[in-house]
């Protein structure tokens, strides 16, 4: 009986936050949580076209794969997947896949999926400076497990665009934006959902070869403004140690950074000012 108590009231909270907590930004990046999500002017493999796709043309082609337990809750798990291909003439193209679920003792209480296309292209560019400008197509699928009573809860598809820009200068400075989910998609038919979107705007600096410094203002639309702060410095060769913070919530983080033969190992991890930290890992193979 407590059992089916406490899944009611977790669907319950689940329904009545879900203007809040459809398709949120759950940093599927485990490169970008070490720099406390300051990432879309710095973004340099697949994981990007999540954060801004236009820097996906300044990235490595390559395949990466992450998986975290938000605040180290089991039965909240995300998983990403991505795939970048340089094509001669158009530019880069990408794949991105993420998933989340809330579980409860085999009881499935919510899924989302996000399906990704981004596409990233150069507009000019000269010994100085460069600019780019990308933007991707993403379909949403959000689905609600059984009502205690075995009845499926509903399924809702609906589509989304996000757009950015990058430009470098002097191949030390970048600037950036990122604008999620422009169209406005919704989601529900009786009751509709707004999917949150955000303007983001990146400056990125690096003051040595070996350290990359970046800071990121991001606005949800009605909604306080989060300031993000990261650095990267590669302590040895192929060898990175990160560190960064963030505002609503008040976060730091830190992670680091492996590349050997091709295969990349990310691991980052920020903290929460009421519940557990999250830890992130992610794979990858560079082309």
């Amino acid at each position: 009986m407590k059992k089916y108590i406490f899944v009611f009231l977790l669907i319950f909270s689940l329904s009545a936050t879900s203007a809040f907590a459809i398709f949120e930004d759950y940093q599927p990046s485990a490169r970008a949580r070490g720099m406390g999500n300051a990432y879309i002017a710095s973004g340099d493999d697949a994981d990007i076209l999540f954060y801004n796709p236009a820097a996906l043309i300044t990235s490595t082609p390559g395949v990466t794969a992450g998986y975290t337990q938000g605040f180290g809750l089991d039965y909240f798990t995300l998983q990403t997947g991505a795939l970048s291909y340089k094509v001669p003439k158009i530019g880069m193209i990408a794949l991105g896949i993420k998933t989340m679920g809330v579980e409860y003792e085999d009881i499935s209480l919510q899924e989302e999926g996000t399906y990704s296309l981004a596409h990233s292209f150069e507009i000019t560019g000269d010994v100085h400076s460069e600019l780019y400008f990308g933007y991707s197509l993403n379909l949403y699928h959000l689905k609600f497990g059984q009502s205690v009573t075995g009845i499926p809860m509903g399924k809702e598809n609906t589509f989304g665009v996000d757009i950015g820009g990058l430009a470098i200068l002097h191949n030390r400075t970048r600037i950036a934006f990122a604008v999620k989910n422009i169209n406005n998609p919704s989601v529900g038919e009786d009751l509709e959902e707004d999917i949150p979107q955000y303007l983001t705007i990146g400056f990125a600096y690096d003051p040595y070869d070996d350290v990359t410094t970046e800071i990121n203002l991001k606005q949800k639309f009605s909604d306080e403004t989060q300031v993000h702060f990261g650095i990267e410095y590669e302590m040895f060769e192929n060898f990175w140690l990160r560190t960064g913070a963030s505002t609503y919530p008040n976060s730091i983080s830190g992670g680091l950074g492996l590349l050997m033969k091709g295969v990349k190992f990310n691991y980052g991890f920020n903290t929460h000012p009421v519940i557990a930290p999250t830890h992130h890992v992610s794979l990858g193979y560079q082309f």
